[in-house]
């Protein structure tokens, strides 16, 4: 990765997916997420040199929006669509190949998963953006561009973990230990004036049971798992620029904030996903 020097007041804003869960699952062990934090929105942080801001999203009674923008239903299956972005956006100048991104499967594999398809599972997340930004339009899956957004090459790490407290500039993908009623968690540090990304992570919950559903339509053995693919997707939108809708007339996309045990809709993105996708990195398009 390169190395280029930050000025004062790098911040970090999480974006949680949240489903109501029973509570009888119970905690156990130290968070990755402090609990001082709980029941607030906005999240000011000061740590020495820098700042923290963290962006908590919760259930549906807790649900604050604003400045979602329509494009309507262009692809005539009865939904609205829309996006809203974060502000933060990769530099890929920096970064010709993609952007870089570790993998640490362990969680996978408590469940019986392998490390192959465990990896293939988030490799096809991220994928999904990649393809968005090259597709000609949002109604088109049409490929006119050559955009890599994040690198074919993962690296695969036993031993990596999320950065939460302080960047490490290594952007990884793992499970942590989060507290009950939030599922995943999008960490990422940017540079504040001007929303360059420089370190992202993505936790997914050990609380819960995670698994693959073969065929992305749904399946029995996932009534009581979530599908990694489908959360891995979602989250990765927040890497790539986009935040959370809740208004359920956006419910059939990808960046709706809630999910639910079983769910795969999410592995597809749809036209308002890919339109916010291609609105952030609109530069490298041409």
């Amino acid at each position: 990765m390169r190395k280029f020097r930050l000025p004062l007041g790098i911040t970090i804003v999480v974006l949680s997916l949240i489903l109501t869960v029973p509570t009888s699952m119970g905690i156990g062990g130290a968070t990755l997420i402090s609990d001082e934090w709980w029941g607030q929105f906005r999240v000011i942080n000061p740590h020495g040199k820098l700042t923290q801001l963290v962006f908590i999203s919760y259930e549906p009674e807790f649900v604050q929006t604003s400045g979602p923008v329509e494009i309507g239903d262009p692809d005539g299956d009865g939904a609205l669509d829309a996006y809203e972005l974060s502000g933060l956006w990769w530099n890929l100048d920096r970064y010709p190949n993609g952007v870089p991104y570790t993998i640490n499967p362990l969680g996978g594999l408590c469940y019986g998963l392998s490390t192959g398809a465990v990896v293939s599972e988030i490799k096809a997340a991220l994928e999904n953006w990649d393809l968005a930004v090259d597709y000609e339009n949002y109604e088109s899956c049409k490929t006119t561009y050559h955009v890599e957004l994040y690198n074919d090459d993962v690296t695969v790490d036993y031993f990596a973990r999320a950065s939460t407290w302080l960047p490490d500039y290594r952007n990884v993908i793992t499970w942590g230990l989060l507290r009950p009623k939030v599922i995943a968690v999008a960490s990422i540090w940017y540079v504040s004036e001007t929303g360059e990304i420089v370190d992202a992570d993505i936790i997914l919950n050990y609380l819960y049971r995670w698994g693959i559903d073969p065929d992305d339509e749904g399946s029995a053995k996932l009534s009581h798992a979530f599908d990694i693919q489908n959360i891995v997707t979602h989250e990765a939108g927040h890497w790539t620029g986009l935040t959370d809708l809740y208004n359920e007339e956006y419910s059939e996309m990808t960046m709706y904030g809630h999910t639910k045990y079983g769910e795969v809709k999410k592995v597809s993105l749809e036209p308002g996903d890919i339109a916010g996708a291609q609105k952030v990195y609109e530069r490298w398009r041409k």
